[in-house]
This record gives structure tokens, C-alpha cells and sequence, in this order.
């Protein structure tokens, strides 16, 4: 997924606020931005940035980091899932591997275009929605 992920980031800031949208967005692309740094040192190796192990361990480490600040629980949870959210997503774009020496899985639907693009909209479409709708209801009243 491209840009999908960014509605899960969005999703996720409809619902907790206080979290601030940049790290729900790192949290949304973790993998891919582990990817992107094992890429520049000229390690490529899906299973270190996308395996659900990987996912699992950067999902609980973000999000540890922050509960370690901020003390929020629910602030945490958020961006836990939002960055476990990438896993799922790919799974239905592309294909990803799913622990070391496992199987790589996926529908990939990035081999057929236009669908995926259509897919990508309507997920983002739908966050934004929420979004936006979540943002109306905690807006305090004049």
C-alpha cells in the first residue's frame, strides 16, 4: 500500500488527539521506513522491516517509547496498532514475508492496476471520512 497508510494514521488521530499526527504517520510507514534505511546502507532484506516479528517488535518498541513519556495507555495502544496496520495492508497490495525462513504471503494487488489504485483511494477516502467525522464530534461547542 502507498498511500493508504496514511488514513490509518488518520483514523488513528481522529480517535486519540493528543498523539501528534507526524509520529502516527511514522508509526503508519515503520516498516517501510526500516526498509528505506537498510536500503540506504545496502542491506535489502524484507524479513528485518516487514515480517510480522519485525511489525510485532517495531510496533511495541514506538509505542513503548511514548508510554514511557507520556504515561497514556490508549495514546500507546493507538499507535501500536496504527503501526501494526501496515502488515495487513500490504498483505493486500503486495507480498511480504511473515517470520524468518516462513512463507512470503499475499494478494498482490499491485499487479493489477488500476484496481489497486482504486483500493488505495477508497481506503484513504474512507479514513479521511472517519476522520473528519471523529474530528466534528471532539470539537468543543460555541
Amino acid at each position: 500500500m502507498r498511500i493508504g497508510h496514511a488514513g490509518f494514521a488518520l483514523v488513528a488521530k481522529g480517535l486519540r488527539p493528543r498523539v501528534p499526527l507526524l509520529l502516527l504517520v511514522i508509526a503508519a510507514y515503520g516498516p517501510d521506513l526500516i526498509e528505506l534505511g537498510f536500503d540506504v546502507i545496502g542491506r535489502h532484506d524484507k524479513i528485518l522491516s516487514h515480517s510480522l516479528l519485525s511489525v510485532f517488535i517495531g510496533a511495541t518498541l514506538l509505542s513503548a517509547g511514548y508510554f514511557a513519556v507520556r504515561r497514556d495507555g490508549r495514546d500507546a495502544i493507538a499507535i501500536w496498532l496504527t503501526y501494526v496496520s501496515h502488515w495487513p495492508a500490504d498483505f493486500i497490495t503486495g507480498h511480504k514475508p511473515t517470520w524468518p525462513g516462513g512463507p512470503i504471503v499475499g494478494l498482490d494487488f499491485y499487479d493489477r492496476q488500476p484496481w489497486e489504485w482504486l483500493l488505495e483511494f477508497v481506503v484513504l477516502a474512507t479514513c479521511w471520512l472517519i476522520y473528519s467525522k471523529r474530528r466534528k464530534l471532539s470539537l468543543p461547542a460555541l
